[in-house]
């Protein structure tokens, strides 16, 4: 039974990382990332690595703004635990919009997280995608954006 609690509050937890990243809610990821957390994101076009949980909160202030923001959806999560460390595998559907480039990416990835449970809360000790399939288009001349989860320049 513990087992299965534990995934939920893992489930939980990542929720809360999407929820973070997609609004730069910096003090919500900070309950979510480990402070020795290591992250890294694959792409075609991009590759970022980032260590500790200062580096994080640089990267997401910078990269989730009121002109780049995004929407980030994890599901069927495959989640293993042993203890008080843990591992999952979710899969990725996004979009990114960029109104700087005026560029729209759309696209899906594998997430591999390991997890540490601190002081009895679970926190994302590493994280990182490796892309599966990126579209980047510009944005249509017609599209017309009526709301932004992030709504001043943090």
């Amino acid at each position: 039974m513990q087992t299965l609690l534990d995934i939920e509050e893992i489930k939980q937890l990542k929720a809360r990382y999407f929820r973070g990243i997609d609004t730069c809610n910096l003090e919500l990821l900070r309950t979510v990332l480990a402070d020795d957390v290591h992250i890294r994101f694959d792409s075609p076009t991009y590759q970022y690595e980032i260590n500790g949980i200062n580096e994080a909160m640089i990267f997401y202030r910078n990269a989730f703004t009121h002109r780049r923001f995004g929407m980030h959806n994890g599901h069927t999560p495959e989640i293993q635990v042993n203890g008080d460390a843990a591992t999952g595998i979710w899969y990725l559907n996004d979009l990114f919009i960029n109104l700087d480039e005026q560029t729209i990416l759309t696209g899906s990835a594998l997430y591999e997280d390991c997890y540490t449970r601190v002081a009895g809360q679970w926190r994302v000790q590493r994280t990182g995608y490796k892309r599966l399939l990126e579209m980047i288009e510009p944005l249509s001349s017609g599209c017309r954006i009526t709301s932004q989860p992030i709504t001043s320049s943090l």
